[in-house]
């Protein structure tokens, strides 16, 4: 434990306590300490040698205790960071409620610095354009009744808004139908697509193929055939560097903990929660809609459809091929 010491005390833990235990007259260990009569008094008087703090036992706060409780709460079993949990508390609990006021509440309790966590240093990716830059990615769904299930996800890059489809199978005409129904749909000018390599999307490193460059798609895929019809540029990641497409990733890993997180039924074993494809393309249909009305702290803490709709109304972003159109209800989910 750490020993509280004031910057200016006259005194040392070891003096303090020889002036607690020595039985001489309070003037005789003044003179001899070289300190006033109150000091040996007020040590005497005391059974620590450390010194007490001197802020006021009753803090002049805005926050209520309850408030404060709440705020706690929020950092310690919530993990939200400063600005996460001031959006929260403000439109939760206290509107008038302050950034420095939540600040100082976490000092006070000895929570407003996280463990430092050594990270290593990665590059930023940048695109260069406001809008319609497109991650895709596919997700594999467990199994159920026997039967295989692959959600195909898209997301743009600068709303984060996000498009999904289902089918039973991983193929390329999938991935072509899947996107060219995410661009009729899409209400910007999408100029990039970035995927990685697999075989659904691009045919890079396809070796029954005569006459394609080595390590360079052919043109010829299903899914590139679309993005040239489309006027889309098709960027692909390096081989083995999953992080290159990480907002996609991190969509996938965030569809798996809601999945995770429902309840099992009770009849099936694993990982699977359902007891039929439709009542779990319900789950995630509901899962993608609320994603993209949620507030998210990236986009200033607007929802991907609010950024949507301010980029169509007011048209920011101009370009053909979908403007115009509505940016609601786009949460798409089939089954073929």
């Amino acid at each position: 434990m750490e020993l509280r010491l004031h910057a200016n005390a006259r005194t040392t833990p070891a003096t303090r306590r020889y002036i607690q235990t020595c039985g001489k007259p309070v003037a005789v260990l003044s003179a001899e300490l070289g300190v006033s009569e109150t000091t040996i008094r007020r040590w005497r008087a005391r059974s620590e040698v450390a010194d007490r703090p001197h802020v006021p036992h009753t803090l002049k706060t805005s926050m209520s205790g309850v408030e404060e409780a709440l705020a706690v709460e929020l950092r310690c079993h919530v993990g939200l960071s400063l600005d996460d949990a001031l959006e929260v508390m403000r439109r939760c609990v206290k509107p008038d409620l302050s950034r420095a006021a939540l600040h100082r509440c976490w000092r006070r309790h000895g929570i407003s610095a996280r463990p430092v966590q050594a990270r290593a240093r990665t590059g930023v990716f940048e695109t260069g354009q406001p809008a319609g830059f497109i991650h895709v990615d596919v997700k594999h769904l467990t199994r159920l009744n026997r039967q295989p299930a692959y959600a195909f996800i898209a997301i743009d890059r600068a709303t984060r808004f996000v498009h999904l489809d289902i089918f039973n199978t991983r193929s390329a005409a999938n991935a072509a139908a899947f996107f060219e129904r995410f661009l009729e749909s899409f209400p910007l000018k999408v100029h990039t697509v970035l995927s990685d390599n697999g075989s659904e999307f691009t045919d890079r490193f396809a070796v029954d193929k005569k006459g394609k460059p080595e390590d360079r798609p052919s043109g010829t895929h299903a899914f590139d055939r679309v993005c040239a019809a489309h006027g889309v540029k098709h960027r692909l990641t390096r081989p083995f560097r999953p992080q290159t497409n990480g907002m996609a990733e991190r969509f996938n890993r965030r569809l798996q903990e809601h999945l995770d997180a429902h309840p099992p039924n009770g009849r099936n074993q694993g990982r699977n929660c359902f007891d039929t494809h439709e009542q779990r393309n319900a789950y995630i249909r509901n899962f993608v809609q609320n994603y993209n009305r949620t507030r998210l702290r990236c986009l200033g803490y607007q929802s991907p459809l609010e950024i949507l709709n301010n980029l169509t109304e007011h048209n920011i972003f101009t370009g053909t091929g979908g403007a115009g159109k509505s940016a609601r209800n786009r949460e798409s989910i089939t089954m073929p």
